[in-house]
């Protein structure tokens, strides 16, 4: 099958379409109905993935459509393999937040995380691992969907009523919370990482941490870490505590964004990250220059992929980066 450029770009979240450079060629298509499947195409050496619908043009398929429940509510197509069982699905919902990869819930059951690109999949791998190790953190894995040995996609219990820190923790913010959950948090990192054996989470912030707002439980998603990172940044712990309290920077720039005062949340911001460094390290002496050095160049990525991505989250890291700098972050 031969695809336009405009329809390859057309495949991909909105978010991502300027991924795309070229027309494809080459295609892998698993039909699941006369005008539905999941189609892997190649474009500048990278295999997309795309739950798709096909009428008159061919386009990503959205919520109304239900392929994802289709898709496991039946055998899968020839050339896809998964560990899980197929159920009985009818109702689909995304999740709206930026992704790299997309979110789909299931009924209410189970989530769906298709991934942006068909390849080896480091976070399928670090999800085996803590299931393994008896983690207690991670929602339920139920199984991962592969084509030859690439992930298209992860399937894990739905955990209802939960919402990520950009909604829980920018309610503590606004409070001035630094209770017990800052405490649970680290002690949830540190467990991650014992159980990990040597890697680490690698894109780790308050948005990849779920919560309900009947319990202080956490849990933690999304261990496909950051493509830019190399070798070594890979397996540093201390890169994962550096990205949470960064991100607390961020928390402290939504909520002063709706409204909060500057100086309370600046105040909260510097103590949250205290806390939950102190309570990592378990009270030991750490290298703060280190950590706070490793925060402040992670704003610089953090700066570039809004700027590529997500041009309406730029006030973040913006914020973030004049206030590290303020308290002297990176400096000698």
């Amino acid at each position: 099958m031969h695809l336009s450029k405009a329809q390859c770009q057309q495949l991909l979240p909105l978010s991502r379409a300027d991924l795309i450079n070229a027309c494809s060629d080459v295609s892998v298509d698993f039909p699941i109905s006369d005008s539905a499947g999941i189609l892997v195409f190649e474009s500048g050496n990278k295999n997309f993935v795309a739950p798709y619908v096909k009428n008159r043009e061919i386009r990503r398929a959205q919520s109304k459509d239900a392929v994802t429940a289709q898709l496991l509510s039946n055998p899968l197509p020839d050339g896809l393999r998964t560990t899980m069982q197929s159920g009985s699905y009818s109702q689909e919902r995304f999740i709206s937040v930026d992704q790299s990869n997309e979110s789909v819930i299931l009924d209410e059951s189970i989530i769906v995380k298709w991934q942006l690109t068909a390849q080896k999949s480091i976070g399928a791998h670090k999800e085996e691992i803590l299931t393994e190790n008896g983690f207690a953190h991670l929602p339920e894995l139920l199984g991962n969907i592969y084509w030859d040995e690439k992930l298209l996609a992860s399937v894990n219990k739905y955990i209802p009523g939960t919402t990520d820190g950009w909604t829980w923790c920018v309610d503590k913010a606004k409070a001035s919370d630094l209770g017990p959950w800052l405490v649970n948090l680290a002690h949830l990192t540190a467990e991650m990482h014992r159980c990990l054996e040597g890697l680490i989470h690698g894109d780790f912030h308050v948005g990849q941490i779920l919560k309900t707002s009947q319990s202080d439980q956490l849990w933690v998603i999304d261990f496909d870490g950051d493509p830019l990172a190399t070798a070594e940044e890979a397996i540093d712990p201390l890169r994962d505590v550096a990205s949470m309290c960064a991100s607390f920077f961020h928390v402290g720039a939504v909520t002063i964004k709706h409204g909060a005062d500057p100086s309370v949340i600046k105040e909260w911001i510097v103590q949250a990250e205290s806390i939950y460094a102190a309570t990592y390290f378990e009270g030991n002496a750490f290298d703060v220059k280190a950590l706070r050095a490793l925060m402040r160049s992670l704003e610089n990525r953090e700066l570039k992929y809004a700027d590529k991505f997500l041009p309406q989250w730029r006030y973040a890291p913006e914020f973030a980066i004049s206030y590290m700098e303020e308290l002297g972050y990176g400096s000698n």
